[in-house]
């Protein structure tokens, strides 16, 4: 594995030099590029690998419960419903429709329940979802639990939250804390990832979907193998 390229490695020219020289710089040039780019792919990748949209579609198991139904894309079935210590549960839901852009999405939890009998707020149990972005490539989320709050339109997911991908990619953290209303997700706990190309570990990180930025802060490490390949 090769550490990511530093800008402080690329130097000028310096003097003139004879021309096997100006050859094997040239070679090392074409090599830097080349690491460059996959460094720039991966980074790419590890950013729509991020859950975003997984966890949108786990608040929608309990946001679709807690609202009237509406005629849309979007089907929900569960096992069961009944009290567990005076708090409404839906045992084992499952949320089965596409997104805004037509892409396939399946969520399913063990439980979801809701926090007082008239809140808006429910709790999340062992949660999974599966989606197919542009139509081929696939990503899975799951979460060990969650906390749901309609009314601050927030998502807190802890105990665990990892995503795979199709083509080897995958990240794991602690936990998230998610703005459903500004499509923020933050993570407090140590960020960590890899793939075919490399692989990443940050202390915190900061997705702002909207934007389309990824911020990694703390001791942020990132390698990349200049004979893998970029999928």
């Amino acid at each position: 594995m090769a550490d990511r390229p530093r800008s402080s490695t690329v130097v000028g020219p310096g003097p003139q030099r004879a021309a096997p020289r100006r050859l094997d710089w040239a070679a090392k040039s074409r090599g830097t590029m080349l690491d460059a780019e996959k460094y720039s792919r991966f980074v790419s990748i590890m950013k729509r690998a991020l859950p975003m949209a997984a966890v949108v579609l786990i608040a929608a198991v309990v946001a679709y419960a807690l609202q009237p139904r509406q005629q849309d894309r979007v089907t929900m079935t569960f096992e069961s419903m009944h009290e567990v210590d005076n708090d409404l549960a839906m045992i084992k839901p499952r949320l089965i429709g596409d997104d805004s852009d037509g892409n396939p999405f399946v969520v399913t939890a063990d439980r979801a329940v809701q926090v007082g009998r008239n809140s808006r707020r429910a709790r999340l149990e062992n949660v999974e979802a599966d989606m197919t972005i542009a139509k081929k490539d696939w990503l899975n989320a799951t979460a060990a639990r969650g906390l749901f709050d309609m009314d601050s339109n927030m998502l807190t997911l802890d105990g665990g939250l990892s995503v795979f991908s199709d083509t080897g990619y995958e990240l794991h953290t602690q936990s998230a804390t998610v703005d459903l209303k500004k499509s923020i997700v933050r993570g407090r706990n140590t960020v960590s990832g890899q793939g075919p190309v490399g692989t990443m570990r940050a202390d915190t990180f900061v997705l702002d979907r909207a934007g389309g930025t990824l911020v990694l802060n703390g001791h942020v490490h990132t390698t990349i193998d200049t004979n893998g390949s970029i999928k």
